[in-house]
């Protein structure tokens, strides 16, 4: 919850009860009364950084049915409240909700001005443009999240081959429990000799073919990062040491066959190493480095 646009609806409708009350529409005011009442507890507890006692989809509802209540009690200009409301729903709210919420209250909105006196022209009028700007709240709202979907997936993922990067790796250790869980650690043999003697464009190829080989590979709870370069790592969070090397064996025998190069073979060579708690992930993955790097110096493309 956002603590000044809380503390600015909630000096709103305090002002509005106010106003409600000299007018003697009573059940305004206590709808509102009670949309102020909900406001402070929620800012009391978001001051506090403790779970909001009431939900913001309910202070929305409440908000919703003070206006559809407004416009019976005081009139059809009522109504045109009712584009802050939904405004505001789209900006506070999250998923579908805002959309449904906005369908049924500009339908409840424009019911009521009908029922209440208002005439057709004007009722009219306001549904096109109570519909118009939900149309454009809608669109932009599936922007904002298609923006903050490639903003996150930017943040967490290679730009080249698509796997996780080191910063989701640090964030995976620090949410997941890697109580039961094993790494795989592999490394392409004589990359750089592909980049020096073919072209770094023909590296990248060769790096997303792997990537996409290993992905197939990999089981529905795996996850692959690409630490740099041309290592990667696979963090089996549900699996033991002995499905990592099968693992491992498999998808060696994958890249040694793929064919991913006509002039030359790709190959990889793996390490693996169990993690017994969440703060040994480190050391584990010390222990596949050291385990990697003998296997290079033992001949490469094998499974350490």
């Amino acid at each position: 919850m956002n603590i000044l646009l809380g503390a600015s609806v909630a000096l709103i409708c305090a002002g509005m009860v106010v106003v409600n009350l000299s007018r003697g529409t009573y059940p305004m005011a206590a709808i509102l009364a009670l949309v102020v009442l909900i406001l402070v507890l929620d800012l009391v507890a978001a001051l506090r950084l403790q779970r909001l006692p009431v939900s913001i989809n309910l202070v929305l509802c409440l908000i919703g049915a003070a206006i559809v209540l407004g416009i019976w009690l005081i009139g059809p200009e009522t109504g045109f409240y009712a584009f802050p409301a939904v405004i505001g729903a789209f900006l506070v709210s999250r998923g579908l909700f805002p959309l449904v919420f906005s369908l049924i209250f500009c339908g409840g909105v424009v019911s009521m001005t009908l029922f209440s006196g208002g005439d057709w022209p004007f009722a009219m009028r306001l549904f096109f443009a109570l519909s118009l700007c939900l149309a454009f709240l809608w669109y932009a709202a599936i922007r904002i999240d298609e923006a903050q979907n490639q903003l996150v997936s930017g943040c967490i993922r290679d730009p080249l081959t698509g796997c996780f990067n080191r910063r989701h790796l640090e964030a995976v250790t620090e949410i997941e429990d890697l109580s039961d869980a094993a790494l795989i650690l592999f490394d392409l043999d004589d990359f750089k000799s592909v980049n020096d003697n073919l072209g770094h464009p023909t590296g990248d190829y060769v790096l997303k073919a792997v990537t996409m080989l290993v992905q197939q590979e990999l089981g529905p709870g795996d996850l692959l990062f690409r630490l740099g370069g041309e290592e990667f790592l696979v963090l089996r969070p549900c699996g033991d040491l002995a499905s990592a090397r099968a693992l491992a064996e498999q998808c060696r025998a994958q890249l040694e066959g793929s064919g991913i190069l006509k002039m030359r073979k790709i190959t990889a060579t793996f390490s693996c190493a169990a993690i017994t708690g969440q703060a040994d992930l480190m050391p584990a993955l010390c222990r596949a480095d050291v385990m990697l790097l003998r296997a290079k110096r033992d001949g490469r493309n094998r499974v350490a």
